[in-house]
């Protein structure tokens, strides 16, 4: 934090204010959309609503790019320390050449991530049940009619506990991905700096012979 306040602190606020301002298109737009449909002054033809998802489409596709593009430019500022727009170019080049190798990971760990968070929520799910399934919550005035509604309720609150908590382990991982794609970048495609288990996961089998002679 000492570092970030000191150094990086307008990067940081540079990318937010790109995410920002792109978000405030998207309301400007939707709120213009939604003055003409109350005026009558839109198409309610097939080619009108073509065009209105389309554009919803398209801003929303610019979104997710300029969000990603910054998680990469912060942490590419975090290893690098450079400026935000030269973070971005070094992520952006770097995700670009280690397209496959980065792509396989993503997946894998998406539905890894994914199963993890099946699993919180459920379990939540599952001991919020068990705790209403007690005598207390069964008899006197504490009784519950149906347990249906609070045990989705937990389910709810622990699936958007593990999502927060598995972004910070997302965030992990990427940092992971591009410190590797770096560590290669910097040395003619050979990482130096990385443990055998990262490059035998990530295939660079000739690396790995030559880690564990």
């Amino acid at each position: 934090m000492k570092r970030l306040i000191r150094y990086n602190l307008g990067s940081v606020a540079l990318g937010s204010l790109v995410v920002s301002f792109v978000e405030s298109i998207r309301f400007i737009l939707e709120s213009i959309r939604r003055k003409l449909k109350v005026a009558g002054v839109t198409s309610d033809g097939w080619f009108g609503k073509i065009g209105n998802h389309t554009s919803q489409g398209c801003l929303r596709c610019v979104e997710w790019t300029i969000k990603s593009v910054n998680r990469n430019a912060y942490i590419m500022i975090a290893i690098t320390g450079k400026s935000f727009f030269k973070a971005s170019e070094i992520a952006t080049e770097l995700i670009m050449n280690n397209i496959l190798r980065i792509g396989k990971v993503n997946v894998i760990g998406d539905v890894i991530l994914f199963l993890g968070k099946l699993c919180v929520s459920l379990s939540s799910a599952v001991f919020g049940f068990l705790m209403l399934d007690t005598y207390k919550y069964r008899a006197a005035h504490n009784k519950i009619s149906s347990p249906l509604l609070p045990v989705l309720i937990c389910w709810a609150l622990g699936y958007v506990v593990a999502t927060l908590f598995f972004a910070v382990v997302e965030m992990s991982i990427d940092t992971i991905i591009l410190s590797f794609c770096q560590d290669s970048e910097e040395h003619q495609g050979t990482a130096q700096y990385a443990p055998p288990l990262l490059i035998e996961t990530l295939g660079d089998q000739n690396e790995m012979q030559r880690l564990t002679q």
